[in-house]
């Protein structure tokens, strides 16, 4: 029987407990649900790309949450996602087919959950947002898994969490459709992580991932912050099935003076081969990201990232970066603007987030971003 087959008839088990426990209160749980959600409007386009022409794609979405007040320690969540892009071309068809034109819906979430005191497990389709598997939300259309997860914290300031995963909703299904829940390999994957803050302004991170014959990873990070100052130090080790050992190693500082944030990083690749970080696009934890174009984990790449954020106020924040990634016959820069704003009063719920991002040394390419989100 298929593992995935060996879920589903769980969660259906599980279920059925749940609905012989004294059913008057359990139409409670259900009366006393909550609902919520977030309206989206994401705008984004690309210039001068290679191989692709130049486009733009404006998608709307939608993501309806309903979750059950608990019963018993049980509780239920589903999440229902939407989305649409009534103006694109073909050219924003050829380019944007992988993130964001994505039209239809999708029941991204339906799980069941139990927490007794310090534990929690849920089984069934989740957003998932563990150290080597997450799912990404940069997009109208959210990653989502299909699987089990456990979460503990007795230990003192310690957070354990255990994962299996076997399906994985992509945004997109590369043909201008939401994605749906394909497999992941034939027996998919798990994953486990602790995190720790015994030690005073301290935190350590260790977590490894199986993706079951297909590659393994492993990672280490320990951030210590004092005062306005913060120092942090990563490392990853991952392995393809039938492909050579490759590791990277990142270092980070940032820096707070009054309103103004700063941070200046550095991250190296094996030269052996490229390094897997993760299932699904939200495991993307190298220091040295940019806001569109850059990729950290290039087998023998050096990158290195500065960036200042200066806050206007709590709600309104201005900023800018710089990316350097050099590898064997390549040297990319891109320079980041970046703005958001965060509505209140009678838009309250309302957000803003803009970015421009242009190409340097042997990167041609630039793109833009503005995202729309309102949460109620």
């Amino acid at each position: 029987m298929k593992i995935k087959t060996k879920i589903i008839s769980l969660s259906i088990a599980a279920m059925s407990i749940v609905s012989t426990l004294h059913a008057e209160s359990l139409t409670d749980a259900f009366k006393d649900a909550k609902v919520s959600g977030v309206v989206q409007a994401y705008n984004f386009a690309k210039q001068e790309v290679t191989g692709q022409k130049d486009y733009d794609i404006t998608t709307l979405g939608l993501d309806l949450n309903y979750e059950t007040a608990r019963f018993y320690n049980f509780g239920a969540k589903a999440t229902f996602q939407a989305a649409a892009s009534p103006w694109i071309d073909d050219d924003a068809e050829a380019g944007a087919s992988g993130d964001m034109w994505g039209s239809g819906a999708v029941l991204s979430e339906m799980y069941l959950s139990y927490k007794m005191a310090n534990t929690t497990a849920q089984i069934g389709r989740m957003y998932l947002g563990t150290t080597l598997v997450a799912g990404s939300g940069s997009r109208v259309n959210k990653e989502a898994f299909q699987g089990a997860t456990l979460v503990n914290s007795d230990l003192p300031d310690t957070t354990l969490t255990l994962a299996f995963v076997n399906r994985f909703q992509s945004r997109t299904d590369g043909e201008g459709n939401i994605g749906t829940f394909k497999d992941i390999n034939d027996d998919g994957a798990y994953t486990v992580s602790v995190k720790n803050k015994s030690v005073k302004d301290l935190t350590l991170t260790a977590a490894y991932l199986d993706s079951i014959d297909a590659f393994t990873t492993a990672y280490l990070e320990a951030s210590y912050k004092f005062n306005d100052f913060g120092l942090s130090a990563q490392y990853y080790n991952s392995e393809k099935e039938k492909a050579k050992s490759t590791y990277l190693i990142g270092v980070k500082g940032t820096a707070t003076f009054g309103p103004v944030d700063l941070l200046a990083a550095y991250v190296t690749v094996s030269d052996e081969a490229e390094v897997s970080p993760g299932l699904g696009n939200g495991a993307d934890l190298a220091y040295t990201w940019s806001e569109i174009f850059s990729w950290q984990y290039r087998v023998d790449q050096d990158s290195y990232k500065v960036g200042a954020k200066y806050n206007i106020n709590k709600n309104v924040n201005i900023g800018t970066s710089y990316v350097n990634e050099n590898g064997k016959n390549y040297a990319y820069g891109y320079t980041a603007l970046i703005a958001s704003y965060t509505f209140t009063g009678e838009l309250k719920g309302l957000s803003l987030y803009a970015t421009y991002e242009m190409g340097s040394e042997d990167a041609d390419q630039s793109g833009s971003r503005v995202k729309f989100n309102y949460a109620f």
